[in-house]
Order: C-alpha cells, then sequence, then structure tokens
C-alpha cells in the first residue's frame, strides 16, 4: 500500500487564482495549466526539481513523469549540464556578433543525426515545424501540407485542429491537410485530391502506437512518388529512441526533420534539420531569423548533452527504466482486472484508459491521475522515464500505480465512477 499523503494546496490555489487575472489564460502552456489535472487533488504550481522529483509551492514532493512535458532527459539540476550552463554564464549569454558554440552544436548534429546535413537553430518545437514547412513551400513550390500530428501552435498546424480557432484565417484552413497516423491510403487519397499542389508530409515518426512493418519507409517513398517533401518531427521523440532521433532508429532519413524538448536538458531550444541540398536551395529565398537562437546558455546544455549521449548509456538506461516499469505495471494491471494499460515504446508511453466495455472517457484518465497525485506521483499525457529515475523512485511508483488502479477498479464498478472523483476532471486541450 502507499501512503495518501497529507497535503495543503493553499498555495497553489491562491497563486491560480491570482494568475487568471493577469495572464492571457492563466498559463504559458495550454497543456500545463490545470484544467489538464485534476484541479483541487494535483498541484498546479512547482517551484523547484531535482532529479526526478519535483516539489510544489506548498512543499509537497512527487515523483515526476512528465519531466516538463518532455524537455527534461537526465533530470532536473542535473550537475554536468548544470555546470556546463554556469560556465558558459560567467563567460556570457550571448553577444552582437554569433558565438562559436554555434558551430560547435551544429557540428554535432551533422554527425549524429541522419537527416542533418544542415541545422538552423531557434527557441521552441513550434518555430521549427513552422521553419521546415516554410523550407518545404520555398523548395518545392507548392502550398499545400499533410499533417500527422500536433505539430504546434502556428497558423499552419493550428488550423487543422478543433478547438482555439479564434484569429486563424479561412484561408489557412484550405491549405492544411490533417491524416490519420499509420493510414497510407488516407494519404494517397490527399495526394490524389491535390495532385501536383503538396509541399510536405509533416508528422512525428510514432506516438504510442506501434508503426506497421514499413510506414514510414511508403510514407517516404509517397512523398517523393509525388514531388513532396518528408518531414518528420522530432520534437517530442528526438534523443529519447536514440541520438539519432526516431528517424535513425526506425531507419527511416527524411528529408526534413524538427527536433526541440530534450535537446537541452530544460533549457529552451530547437533546430530544424535538412539534408544539404534542399537547404542550399532555399536559402536565398527564406527568412527564418531570431535573435535568441544562438544564445549561448542553451548551447552550452546542448552541447553537453549531446557529448553524455554520445556513449549510448543514458539511452539504454532509460529504455531499460521504461521497459521494468511497463512490463511490471501490465502484470499489475493482469493481476487486479483494471482495464488500464501502458502503451509505447519504453523511452515514451501513455497510459490508455477504458472500462470493462473498451469505452474511453477522460474521467477514467482523471481518476487515475488524482489518485496517484495523492500518493506522490505526478502524472501528465505522457510518461517519460529519465536517467535520474531510480529504481527505487520506479519501485515506489508501481505501489501508486497498484494503489491507483483498485481505486479505479471499484470506480467501475460501482456504476457511477464520477462519484470517485474529488476535484474537477481534467479536459482534453491542444498544446
Amino acid at each position: 500500500m502507499a501512503e495518501i499523503q497529507n497535503r495543503t494546496l493553499q498555495q497553489s490555489d491562491a497563486l491560480w487564482k491570482e494568475a487568471q487575472e493577469i495572464i492571457l489564460s492563466g498559463c504559458q502552456l495550454y497543456s500545463k495549466g490545470p484544467e489538464t489535472h485534476v484541479q483541487g487533488v494535483s498541484p498546479i504550481y512547482i517551484e523547484r526539481g531535482q532529479d526526478a522529483h519535483v516539489w510544489d509551492v506548498d512543499g509537497n514532493e512527487y515523483i515526476d513523469y512528465d519531466m516538463g512535458l518532455g524537455p527534461v532527459l537526465f533530470g532536473y539540476c542535473y550537475k554536468p549540464i548544470d555546470d556546463a550552463v554556469i560556465r558558459q554564464m560567467q563567460r556570457g549569454m550571448g553577444f552582437s556578433l554569433m558565438a562559436p558554440e554555434e558551430v560547435e552544436y551544429a557540428r554535432l548534429c551533422v554527425k549524429h543525426i541522419p537527416s542533418a546535413d544542415m541545422v538552423r537553430f531557434l527557441k521552441t518545437g513550434s518555430e521549427v515545424t513552422e521553419a521546415a514547412i516554410r523550407i518545404a513551400r520555398a523548395y518545392t513550390g507548392r502550398k499545400h501540407i499533410l499533417r500527422g500530428n500536433y505539430h504546434g501552435w502556428h497558423e499552419w498546424t493550428a488550423a487543422a485542429e478543433g478547438v482555439r480557432q479564434g484569429g486563424i484565417l479561412d484561408e489557412a484552413r484550405a491549405y492544411v491537410h490533417a491524416f490519420a497516423y499509420g493510414d497510407l491510403d488516407e494519404v494517397q487519397q490527399l495526394f490524389d485530391e491535390h495532385k501536383g499542389e503538396v509541399a510536405a508530409i509533416i508528422t512525428e515518426a510514432v506516438l504510442t502506437e506501434i508503426p506497421k512493418e514499413g510506414y514510414l519507409a511508403k510514407l517516404k517513398e509517397l512523398c517523393h512518388a509525388n514531388g513532396a517533401l518528408l518531414v518528420i518531427d522530432e520534437v517530442v521523440n528526438g534523443f529519447r529512441f536514440s541520438i539519432g532521433g526516431a528517424q535513425e532508429y526506425f531507419g527511416v532519413t527524411p528529408d526534413l526533420s524538427t527536433f526541440g524538448k530534450a535537446t537541452a536538458n530544460g533549457m529552451p531550444l530547437s533546430f530544424v534539420a535538412g539534408r544539404r541540398e534542399v537547404m542550399e536551395t532555399v536559402d536565398p529565398k527564406v527568412f527564418i531569423s531570431t535573435t535568441f537562437g544562438g544564445e549561448c546558455l542553451s548551447l552550452a546544455a546542448a552541447i553537453a548533452e549531446m557529448q553524455l549521449l554520445a556513449s549510448g548509456q543514458v539511452i539504454r538506461s532509460i529504455w531499460e527504466k521504461g521497459a521494468y516499469l511497463q512490463g511490471a505495471f501490465r502484470k499489475l494491471a493482469q493481476e487486479i482486472g483494471a482495464p488500464i494499460d501502458l502503451k509505447g515504446y519504453p523511452c515514451r508511453m501513455q497510459f490508455d484508459y477504458t472500462d470493462y466495455e473498451g469505452r474511453r472517457d477522460w474521467l477514467y484518465n482523471s481518476i487515475f491521475m488524482q489518485e496517484c497525485a495523492k500518493r506522490g506521483v505526478l502524472l501528465g499525457w505522457s510518461i517519460f522515464p529519465c536517467y535520474t529515475h531510480t529504481q527505487e523512485d520506479l519501485d515506489v511508483t508501481l505501489n501508486v500505480f497498484e494503489d491507483a488502479m483498485r481505486v479505479y477498479k471499484k470506480a467501475l464498478e460501482s456504476g457511477n465512477p464520477a462519484s470517485y472523483m474529488e476535484g474537477k476532471p481534467l479536459k482534453i486541450v491542444r498544446g
């Protein structure tokens, strides 16, 4: 049995009340906001972190599996990377001209990432997917984009969403077409409908659904057969699957790829990578420019990270921790008879919550996440094992998961699972 913590969320609640008055939407990233957690039970503000643990503003401690929504690959305050940042800070954060760290990190990207003949640094995942699409349109002279997943908040991708459509031009929707992951027939149909007009497909190599044999290779073939580019969005997967990204793991090299999140263990840095012929062709045509693309603290963190990843030990360790957690969880779920699965690859997993008829409801997510938060485990949309999750962390977490599954099962069997909620059920958001 995992102990239910005696917690208060008073400071979190007070800050949130004030934030709603002075910050648009109250938060900077919707997926970090309280609507995506169980309000009244889950913390709202984190004050500090160390390794795989975080403490909220009320002093409550949690084992974290959202890891900043993916950026924290090694753990919070990981000393070798923080030391590199501090050394750089003592030299300067950014200058009036370029810094040599830009060349040093670019050299490492080109060395390790299959699609990286040339790179361009930006700050966020949205920025680099925007850059990739601009490059693809400039290279092909075409307008239409086939979009596989969530790729950020910029107009061309947000136009294919179903929420928060204010301020997006109707014309933008005409040029972006969403398709279901894994559905090659739908992709072919979209190419046929917009023959000679598609600039690129942009998609993640994988989310949690294991791709069918040859899926990514066939997607690339479809692109090239129709004169389009393949863009693999590695913002989430990059450096979790391998040092070369999911593209290296699956053995499919795209024309362009985008990296972000885990690039610098929590420091803000992203980049678009591409094959030389594409990048050199568009260079005189495209405008991609930002003051902080060469900001040196993030580059120092990214250089240190890449050097640490080169041996393969860190990524192997992350996969081993994830595999242990996934295997033990599935065994517990089977023993208890709870209809929950932990899907995906060990480096990036996601819970699949259903009832006994296989139906899904956000209420089900909420019950399980609520019970975990009460016992000191913080969950988000994904389970991201990090390098500094310890064996003790994993075993404590499994005890918490076991208790949460038993409550979950009781809730389903009660015929009124909503009565088990102690706070507001979470809601789906994008971004």
